[in-house]
């Protein structure tokens, strides 16, 4: 009799569930499916966002690279002499023949423009006041090169690169000239999908054609104010943007004068996601590309809900904007 009895204890161990519990159990597998489905479906949102906030910060820290390091080579010449008069009498440097009388911007190291936009072919770097890209600017930079020692003067030794990174040679010549720098132009357009970049213009050899490549998506604004040193100290006493700048020349044919007392560029760029981050703000927002204390260059962008970021930077000139004396 004791087995019949181990049995039934058994069985009467055994329950079913109730319908409150069964309700409880549904209701919580619910949740976990909903709370998967939503991880599952915010997923490639949220790495969308997190892949356009790492793009601006890459555009930006690269764009800010290279307008940086070519900026410091304005005015580079190699300063060793490189040239010897046939009668042996005189030694030229190469920056020698860049007289400080010339009015022609084309010998100026340093030069830009205010609010303007840029063609990508030829030697022009736009006019003040022409509509640039949200009222950006643009700078251009010219520099000698350098060519490796014992060669024929045509190896570059890549100390001295462009706008693109390709080094730059020094004087071919046996008696250098102004036509021998290099250029670099930097200005924002928009591309064919009317994305705003920042451009490069540069010469692919001293007697080629310019091109314009773009160096960073979603720069959307790039401006620059100049130190100008007025008696000559090493130190800007103002600091102005381009239009400002040449207001300062006593007439047309000084303008060139004004430009070569810049000793430092202060450059300010605003780089914008490729996507919006979700719905549009609902309160303007006000970007300072050059800091609070050019409050009257701020930027006001649409409220397309695109993240933005803005770099900052000054680059002080180590080398003489002011040619050779005559």
């Amino acid at each position: 009799m004791a087995r019949p009895v181990r049995e039934l204890a058994g069985r009467a161990l055994q329950r079913g569930v109730t319908l409150v519990e069964l309700l409880i159990a549904m209701a919580i597998a619910l949740v976990v499916v909903l709370a998967a489905t939503a991880a599952f479906v915010g997923s490639p949102r949220l790495f969308t966002v997190d892949a356009d906030a790492q793009a601006v910060e890459e555009s930006l820290r690269f764009a800010s690279t290279v307008v940086r390091t070519v900026a410091r080579q304005a005015g580079y010449a190699d300063y060793a002499p490189d040239y010897q008069s046939p009668d042996g009498a005189a030694t030229v440097t190469s920056g020698a023949n860049m007289p400080a009388s010339s009015n022609d911007s084309l010998d100026l190291d340093l030069v830009g423009a205010s609010d303007t936009r840029v063609s990508g072919v030829g030697d022009s770097y736009g006019a003040h006041n022409t509509r640039g890209v949200n009222g950006s600017d643009s700078l251009r930079i010219r520099f000698f090169g350098r060519s490796r020692p014992g060669g024929d003067g045509t190896e570059p030794d890549g100390a001295m690169i462009d706008c693109m990174g390709f080094a730059q040679p020094g004087p071919s010549a046996d008696k250098p000239v102004s036509s021998d720098r290099a250029w670099s132009f930097f200005y924002v357009a928009e591309a064919a999908d009317k994305e705003p970049e920042l451009y490069c213009k540069y010469r692919a050899s001293k007697t080629g054609p310019f091109q314009a490549q773009p160096l960073a998506r979603g720069i959307e604004v790039f401006k620059v104010v100049y130190g100008h040193d007025v008696n000559g100290d090493g130190a800007p006493e103002h600091w102005m943007d381009a239009a400002q700048l040449e207001a300062m020349a006593a007439s047309e044919d000084r303008v060139a004068d004004e430009w070569r007392k810049v000793v430092g560029l202060r450059i300010g760029m605003v780089a914008r996601s490729a996507h919006a981050r979700g719905a549009s703000q609902g309160t303007e927002e006000v970007l300072y590309p050059l800091g609070t204390d050019f409050s009257e260059l701020s930027f006001r962008p649409p409220a397309d809900g695109r993240l933005r970021r803005v770099a900052t930077f000054t680059v002080m000139l180590r080398n003489p904007m002011k040619g050779a004396a005559s």
